[in-house]
């Protein structure tokens, strides 16, 4: 997690993303300014690696259906999400925060917000990550809480996760 939290810290709750190539199967992650911090490839709809601060994590999707996710880094799980029942959201966890994410592939768009623990239901705050994409799904912007690796993570994962859907889809 150290090395998401020193990025996280160098973006400022904000990153880039560009395709490369024709395929649209490698993407370059880059701060507002431009500098090259990362890359997502592709491996198909099921899996991917992330290229980042030295390190490199793989996300899979497993499960029945495909309908889990897990990402690892140096074999360790980083993060796990699917839905706790069918046709429920996605709830994502990651440092030991919840998330409840939600995806429009129409509007090329993913939202997870936090859940916030308590007595009472959990339920959504205020504090969020959110990836927007370009229509042709070759350009996207994050936004998360600065300077929270494990929100950083959390956008990382939408990405992979709505660039598989798109290409399923599309």
């Amino acid at each position: 997690m150290a090395a998401w939290d020193r990025i996280s810290r160098d973006l400022d709750g904000s990153f880039r993303v560009r395709a490369r190539g024709l395929l649209g199967s490698r993407f370059s992650l880059s701060d507002d300014g431009g500098r090259e911090w990362g890359q997502l490839r592709m491996l198909g709809s099921y899996a991917a690696e992330v290229h980042a601060g030295g390190t490199v994590s793989e996300i899979e999707r497993t499960g029945e259906f495909g309908a889990r996710y897990r990402m690892r880094t140096g074999g360790a799980s980083l993060l796990i999400a699917g839905p706790e029942r069918p046709k429920e959201k996605l709830r994502i966890f990651c440092g030991g925060k919840a998330y409840e994410a939600e995806t429009s592939v129409l509007r090329n768009t993913s939202v997870a917000r936090r859940l916030t623990g308590g007595p009472e239901k959990d339920g959504p705050s205020a504090e969020g990550v959110r990836l927007e994409g370009g229509i042709a799904g070759r350009s996207y912007r994050g936004t998360f809480p600065a300077g929270d690796g494990s929100a950083l993570a959390v956008a990382i994962f939408l990405l992979y996760r709505s660039v598989a859907i798109r290409r399923t889809a599309f």
